[in-house]
């Protein structure tokens, strides 16, 4: 196994970011291929942890830490680590990327400037699902912002300003609070206990019954909201989403790759690993609400998906719905539900980002992406037409494709939940479940109108799919094929972090 293995994953992408900047604006292909190669490397890297990872065994693995900065009361310390439920999440960041950097072929204008910000994002994104110390997490969290920010603002579409601005508005202000619940997190575990900014010690000293009178119920449960509106806005959950649907539709293709892909993940995965791991007790009191946020969000989502007239608005309220289906799996506290989470969150990772790149390559060749406007795409474009329609199917949760796996788990897992901990738990899955009804329909709707259909004679000529496109086309479908018929490939990794997380919460 190679040394440091974690942090040469999340690091190298830096490196390749500092690189870049040294060659010279005019090389354009030598600067695409130096991005190409070190996101390349990197997700070849992030395969040898995963075989790596050894399955059925409890805790952090792969892990690193020294101290960074020591200020005597506190000190500040570089941890890695990775387990069942970041494993995953670290391999699905290093793909998804790469072939958003793939995707970023049509970038013409700024080449060098858009790569930097491309493998700075990256090294934020895989520091996030790697640290386990909260200043640490905090400065990777952070350090996706700014790159977001600036891909959007420069590379997106005409409103792209106001939907940079409001991406960092919102995110920025789920930040803060974030920052003000570490704090508060900090300094109550630092008057009870010891004062440490690691995670895992965290997690003892809040469930230590001795300090139960130093860190009382209260403050327990103020902090669990807190914690939960931060992540709610990355995540997003209503009525904390009204900047995605902006930044999708105005980002360039890659950037919605990956913002559907893997940073809507960051907030799933902070609540969980934060949320969930530090504060179980809280977890299980907010359960019954947390379940509502999901079914609100699942038939919220669905509904104005389906009056969408932007195809890529339309996908982009369908990520909204389907991040509900995460909610929903976590909320029930138990085994299959808390599977069906994660498998959630792998699989619209990458169902979301063959979906982004499909509508991208769509607008490239047509220049609209209203629906109505692109009928017939099957009879000019019959690869592009036949992968979307793929994409589509497995947003549907098509039998086979990975998306069936997790939302049949999560849907089991919210159907047998606890009475205790989810009241007409079985009501709330059967409202649920009607957002599969209304995912069928807003799809295959705007299947039926964009690929099928009359022939727009203005879309006669177009090209089909080019031989790089096909990269990404088929790493991505033959991804969601490989869970869906194979989906302990998955569950091997996840299913020992599943039952320690299941078994605190007292599911």
């Amino acid at each position: 196994m190679i040394p440091n293995m974690l942090s040469l994953i999340v690091f190298l992408p830096l490196l390749g970011a500092l690189i870049v900047l040294t060659i010279p604006n005019e090389h354009k292909n030598v600067i695409r291929s130096i991005a190409g190669v070190t996101s390349f490397v990197t997700m070849i890297l992030s395969f040898i942890a995963w075989a790596n990872f050894s399955r059925g065994v409890s805790g952090m693995q792969f892990a690193e830490n020294f101290t960074w900065i020591d200020l005597g009361f506190v000190s500040f310390n570089y941890d890695l680590g990775v387990d069942g439920l970041s494993m995953p999440l670290l391999v699905l960041t290093t793909i998804v990327t790469f072939l958003a950097v793939i995707a970023s072929v049509t970038i013409k204008e700024r080449v060098k400037e858009y790569f930097v910000w491309m493998l700075i994002l990256l090294t934020g994104m895989l520091g996030v699902f790697v640290a386990l110390d909260m200043f640490l997490f905090f400065l990777f969290f952070e350090l996706t912002l700014i790159p977001m920010f600036f891909i959007i603002g420069i590379w997106g579409g005409k409103e792209r300003e106001y939907a940079a601005f409001k991406f960092l508005l919102y995110t920025g202000l789920g930040s803060a609070l974030m920052l003000i619940a570490f704090f508060a997190m900090f300094y109550q575990g630092a008057m009870a206990q010891e004062a440490t900014l690691n995670f895992l010690r965290l997690a003892e000293i809040y469930a230590n019954p001795a300090n139960a009178e130093a860190i009382t119920n209260t403050f327990r449960a103020g902090l669990f909201l807190t914690l939960f509106i931060a992540f709610a806005v990355k995540l997003p959950i209503f009525p904390f989403h009204t900047w995605l649907p902006d930044a999708h539709v105005q980002a360039p293709t890659a950037a919605s790759m990956i913002l559907a892909g893997v940073l809507l993940k960051m907030g799933a995965y902070g609540l969980l690993r934060v949320g969930f791991g530090i504060l179980p007790d809280q977890a299980a009191n907010f359960a019954y609400l947390i379940a509502i946020l999901g079914v609100v969000n699942i038939i919220y989502g669905a509904l104005l998906a389906l009056v969408q007239k932007d195809l890529k608005k339309l996908v982009a309220y369908s990520s909204i719905s389907h991040m509900g289906i995460v909610l929903l799996g976590a909320a029930s506290f138990t085994t299959a539900g808390m599977q069906g989470a994660i498998f959630q969150l792998v699989s619209h990772g990458f169902i979301a980002a063959l979906l982004f790149f499909m509508v991208g390559a769509i607008y490239e060749r047509t220049h609209t992406r209203m629906i109505e406007e692109l009928g017939g795409l099957s009879k000019t474009i019959p690869i592009l037409a036949g992968f979307l329609l793929a994409a589509a199917m497995a947003s549907v949760g098509l039998p086979g494709m990975s998306g069936f796996v997790s939302e049949f788990l999560a849907f089991t897992g919210i159907f047998w939940a606890s009475p205790e901990v989810i009241p007409a738990a079985k009501t709330i899955a059967v409202v649920a479940a009607l957002g599969i009804i209304l995912t069928a329909a807003y799809l295959l709707w705007a299947m039926q109108r964009t690929t099928f259909g009359q022939l727009h004679q203005s879309h006669a000529h177009l090209q089909d799919a080019r031989p790089i496109e096909f990269v990404p086309m088929v790493c991505l479908l033959g991804l969601i094929i490989l869970i869906g018929v194979y989906p302990a490939i998955l569950g091997d990794v996840i299913n020992t972090t599943v039952i320690d997380i299941v078994s605190k919460i007292g599911g």
